[in-house]
């Protein structure tokens, strides 16, 4: 049976003993792969002794320069939150809880990020935009803000225990969704919508996706049905005057 392929990407960590807190939790639930963005510190002695058993996963973890980079292969990101939603040009962005992500990606295969944000500030909203979903554990109101390594644990504990489904399908890629965003954005273009409002309508897609997860089959028949009315509209074969470059142009849409 496939199961997703999860990576942890802590974002700016400024303290050993985070990163090693977060290995060790890692390992109690059969994760491997950490990914540390633009580190403040380099892992010393402190921070492997709280990595405990974590050994291996603290010697392979991956350094990036920015949450951009560590996120460039994954098929699906997911950025973590204190805050119960997000507004984004006057959008509501609704978070899940860890249950509810875990129910959402235990029947898909692909890599999935979970990011983690900076044990102080934690993640800025460009970065949370960047993320394709954003989860929130549930807290009391008087002191919402949990520990890293505490916030960690519960998010890898439902991911962990929840039961793969026997019919595991394939995430849309990165690409795709993007092929998405940007017909639909043309097709609005063309029959003169605001750019405050393309800008709106691209952000809802790209909520709606994050929250549903949605599989290579629909992303490819979504990318697919957006083509062609952005071609409709626009009245030739190809977009008139866009550049959408060789990672979108390339991308294969399934009949």
């Amino acid at each position: 049976m496939k199961v997703p392929s999860y990576h942890v990407i802590l974002v700016e960590p400024a303290f050993e003993e985070s990163i090693g807190f977060v290995a060790r939790v890692m390992k109690n639930f059969d994760l491997n792969t950490l990914h540390l963005v633009n580190p403040a510190i380099t892992l010393g002695s402190q921070g492997r002794m709280r990595g405990a058993h974590a050994q291996e996963i603290l010697d392979n973890m991956k350094i990036q320069s920015s949450l951009s980079d560590a996120i460039r292969d994954l098929d699906f990101a997911v950025g973590t939150s204190a805050q119960k939603a997000h507004s984004s040009s006057n959008l509501i962005r609704k978070p899940m809880s860890p249950k509810e992500l875990a129910s959402v990606v235990s029947s898909h295969t692909g890599k999935i990020g979970i990011v983690l944000g900076r044990e102080g500030t934690g993640l800025n909203n460009h970065e949370l935009s960047l993320c394709d979903a954003v989860v929130t554990i549930p807290t009391a109101e008087a002191y919402p803000t949990l520990n890293i390594s505490h916030a960690a644990a519960i998010i890898f504990y439902e991911l962990f225990q929840s039961e793969p489904s026997n019919n595991t399908e394939e995430l849309a890629s990165q690409a795709v969704r993007e092929t998405i965003i940007l017909y639909l954005s043309e097709s609005m273009k063309t029959v003169g919508a605001e750019d405050y409002k393309i800008g709106l309508t691209a952000r809802a897609m790209r909520n709606i996706m994050g929250r549903s997860a949605i599989r290579r089959r629909e992303g490819s028949l979504i990318a697919g049905a957006f083509r062609q009315i952005s071609q409709a509209f626009s009245g030739q074969r190809a977009i008139a005057g866009s550049n959408p470059g060789p990672a979108l142009v390339n991308v294969r849409l399934e009949d």
